[in-house]
């Protein structure tokens, strides 16, 4: 029987959760991504010395394969934060096990992809049916953003179910400073401009002495409106929110750094149209936007191809 070939468009969480159960289904599998790292969301900078996570900022172990498959592979390097999460009135969130990577949650995706061929730095910006990079495939499985995967399958122009997120990076000289040793993060859903504000120091290990480092993740009206804006304006907005939220000082402020998420959270599940024949798609879109719900959607997308599900994923 010949071997099934599969394309992965995508090396994030979705993606490599796919590709690991093809690949141990003895399909060829190669997966494509346009960076030069893995993780896509789950994303980590190292910047002025430092690791910031300016994607996902933890994940959780709630999942029995999930958290197998994570203690596994990342071992020692699993940590857990065990500052607490306030919400906006100071009260503190509930906590079922908040866990980050010590060497940068991206290498999750790298840990649970060990061993996969992974093709990065190159976009896929064209399919000619399931012709990617001058090889043909049997099935794609596309982890990309659905805009972006509707595109490449050729279907028609389709609803963005997405909200963008401006997140931006601070450094500041000085540990701990103002409130920041007593809580981790601050969680505001009452539709303050700072939806997300937490301190990286908390990740034991990551951020420098002598430094204060925070990642800020703004509200979804605030990303939408302006996410075309220069990034100069909107990242003093933030920062001077963050500085009065947390008491720090304007004055110890060292670097900023700005990015924009365009897919960053689900705001709406939509039903999938009918795929072409072989293609596929998998995503936090078809569940909720957390890393091992990613995970999970690529893994459980691929089990049903192998078991001869339709095209409708």
């Amino acid at each position: 029987m010949k071997q099934m070939s599969v394309a992965v468009i995508g090396a994030g969480m979705a993606g490599v959760g796919a590709a690991r159960v093809m690949a141990e289904a003895g399909c060829r599998v190669v997966v494509f991504e346009k960076s030069r790292g893995l993780g896509g969301r789950c994303a980590t900078k190292r910047w002025e010395g430092h690791l910031i996570d300016h994607g996902a900022q933890y994940f959780t172990l709630r999942n029995e394969a999930f958290s197998k498959a994570v203690r596994e592979c990342c071992g020692a390097d699993l940590s857990e934060i065990s500052a607490p999460i306030m919400d906006e009135t100071g009260r503190g969130l509930p906590d079922g096990g908040r866990f980050f990577h010590a060497l940068g949650n991206s290498r999750i995706a790298r840990a649970l992809g060990e061993g996969l061929e992974f093709r990065t730095g190159l976009p896929v910006v064209d399919v000619d049916c399931r012709r990617i990079s001058g090889e043909d495939f049997d099935v794609v499985i596309s982890t990309a953003p659905w805009p972006q995967t509707a595109k490449l399958a050729g279907l028609a122009e389709c609803k963005n179910p997405y909200a963008p997120c401006l997140a931006l990076l601070l450094l500041y000289r000085g540990e701990w400073l103002g409130v920041t040793e007593g809580q981790y993060a601050v969680s505001d859903r009452s539709g303050h401009a700072l939806a997300w504000s937490a301190c990286e120091n908390h990740k034991f290990g990551r951020v420098g002495k002598g430094i204060t480092a925070m990642v800020v993740h703004a509200s979804e009206k605030f990303s939408s409106e302006r996410l075309e804006e220069d990034s100069v304006g909107w990242s003093e907005d933030l920062r001077r929110l963050v500085e009065e939220r947390w008491e720090i000082s304007p004055a110890a402020l060292l670097a900023m750094h700005p990015h924009r998420w365009r897919y960053a959270r689900m705001m709406e599940k939509i039903e999938i149209p009918a795929m072409p024949p072989g293609w596929y798609f998998a995503g936090d879109l078809l569940t909720e936007s957390r890393v091992e719900s990613a995970w999970l959607a690529g893994r459980d997308a691929a089990l049903r191809i192998l078991n001869g599900a339709s095209d409708r994923i």
